[in-house]
């Protein structure tokens, strides 16, 4: 089981084609905080599973069917199908 299953788990109950969710919308989905990488850098957001590289998170929204596009001005992510 992974710490990014509730995300998962939400995603797949969205309906729409797209979903935004703030930062700290999805920290408390997964009720536990983003780790600091995900405030600084976009590639922690991407879109490509390489599980050597650690980037787990991805199958959340790959797997639910989604691919993100994060805003870290914003610290925002709209989830798109």
């Amino acid at each position: 089981m992974s710490v990014y299953d509730p995300l998962r788990m939400k995603l797949e109950s969205v309906r729409e084609r797209s979903a935004r969710f703030t930062f700290s919308e999805i920290e408390a989905v997964l009720g536990r905080p983003l780790p600091p990488s995900a405030y600084k850098f976009t590639a922690w957001w991407g879109n490509e599973v390489a599980r050597k590289a650690g980037h787990t998170q991805a199958f959340a929204w790959l797997d639910a069917g989604f691919k993100a596009k994060v805003s870290l001005k914003h610290r925002a992510v709209e989830f798109h199908r």
